[in-house]
């Protein structure tokens, strides 16, 4: 294992069954954060994505703390999306109140609201318009993943990976972050994963990961909750992505864990093996049109 300031990653060729279902085309747009350019050329866009369920403990840091003058240096926009999951508390309010555009799922369930937030964003083209040029962070929105990382997935990015995901394996876990069960469970299903798809993989249940646009438009995602991060591993190694991990540190949640370890643990596993062995019968176009029940806001 890679000390906390190793940088080191590790390449692994991995692609998806399944469909990217999500809202359909909406009138709000999102909102701009100003230019990015590298002298007078503008070289892309970062889309930061934080899925977000009662986290107005947080929400706010974790936006603050987003390195968007880092990023706009290197040439990139920076457009910040809150990924809401319904909330009841003041997540929404902070989140707009930080510039951010909000989006509210239907449904529940995390795998459900990327999923459609992703499709919502694939309808529509980024800044410079070329899907090779924009990039995709997300990360939960509960202050235990670093956004000051984020230039370090960029830079993976621009190097050729197609799907990167922060290892807390490879870098450093805060004292009291992650309890032992999680950490042996989560180290269990990251070697059944490694396993099934013969894609070597040390933190497969991250909640931190970064995708270029063609590589996402490829996969066809299923997950409709806890199961999203397994689900997006087998993808790109169904649709043979070049997948890559960078460690990354690891703080405390903010607030209180929604997931029960136990049994996301055994849902997990089953998305794994279903992905693995369960084909469909046809091949379904990675998007799906949208559904007009999304609602989509800005600040």
């Amino acid at each position: 294992m890679n000390g906390p300031g190793s940088r080191t990653e590790r390449t692994v060729m991995a692609g998806a069954t399944g469909a990217i279902e999500g809202p359909p085309p909406s009138e709000a747009a999102p909102l701009p954060e100003g230019p990015s350019r590298q002298g007078d050329r503008l070289r892309g866009q970062v889309v930061v994505l934080l899925p977000a369920l009662n986290e107005e403990g947080a929400i706010g840091d974790v936006i603050d703390r987003i390195p968007r003058e880092g990023l706009r240096s290197l040439g990139y926009d920076v457009a910040v999306w809150v990924v809401d999951g319904q909330s009841t508390d003041a997540t929404m309010d902070i989140a707009r109140g930080r510039g951010a555009t909000t989006f509210t799922q239907t449904g529940a369930g995390k795998g459900n609201a990327m999923r459609q937030a992703f499709t919502r964003l694939l309808s529509r083209p980024g800044t410079t318009g070329r899907p090779e040029n924009r990039f995709f962070v997300m990360l939960d929105a509960d202050g235990t993943y670093p956004p000051e990382e984020i230039p370090h997935f960029v830079e993976a990015l621009e190097a050729g990976g197609d799907v990167i995901l922060g290892s807390r394996l490879r870098g450093s876990i805060a004292d009291g972050a992650i309890s032992g069960l999680n950490l042996a469970g989560n180290r269990l299903l990251s070697a059944l994963a490694s396993l099934l798809f013969r894609v070597p993989v040390t933190d497969v249940c991250t909640g931190m990961w970064g995708f270029r646009e063609d590589a996402l438009r490829r996969f066809g995602l299923v997950a409709k909750g806890f199961d999203l991060e397994a689900d997006l591993f087998a993808s790109a190694c169904q649709r043979r992505a070049r997948v890559r991990e960078v460690p990354i540190s690891y703080g405390c949640r903010v607030g209180e864990a929604k997931l029960v370890p136990l049994r996301t643990g055994v849902v997990i596993a089953w998305r794994l093996l279903a992905r693995r062995f369960r084909r469909s019968r046809t091949d379904p176009r990675p998007t799906l049109p949208a559904s007009k029940a999304m609602r989509e806001e800005t600040s």
